[in-house]
């Protein structure tokens, strides 16, 4: 029976297999996180906002904003104006 310790290492090398397979081994922890907590949120709902990635990733809202710029610059991510309130993005990822 496997150790928790060899599981978790084998859980890390799936992660980090993925993020190579998806060309995002190069990102920064900053830029993992606001994606990583876009993508917990759109598999809780439809729509991810920007006060969402703030809440979730735990940065402040310049650091999210700089980030979604280059994750968007990047294509990871798609950024369009919410329907239902014109101030704000609603933001998914492109993967």
């Amino acid at each position: 029976m496997k150790s928790f310790k060899e599981d978790l290492m084998d859980a890390v090398a799936l992660v980090a297999d993925i993020e190579r397979h998806l060309k995002i081994n190069t990102l920064n922890s900053n830029e993992k996180n606001v994606l990583y907590s876009i993508l917990l949120k759109e598999k809780k709902s439809d729509d991810c906002i920007i006060s969402d990635v703030i809440s979730i990733s735990k940065l402040s809202r310049s650091t999210v904003f700089k980030t979604l710029k280059k994750l968007e610059r990047l294509n990871l991510i798609a950024c369009k104006q919410s329907t239902v309130d014109k101030r704000e993005l609603v933001i998914s990822v492109n993967i």
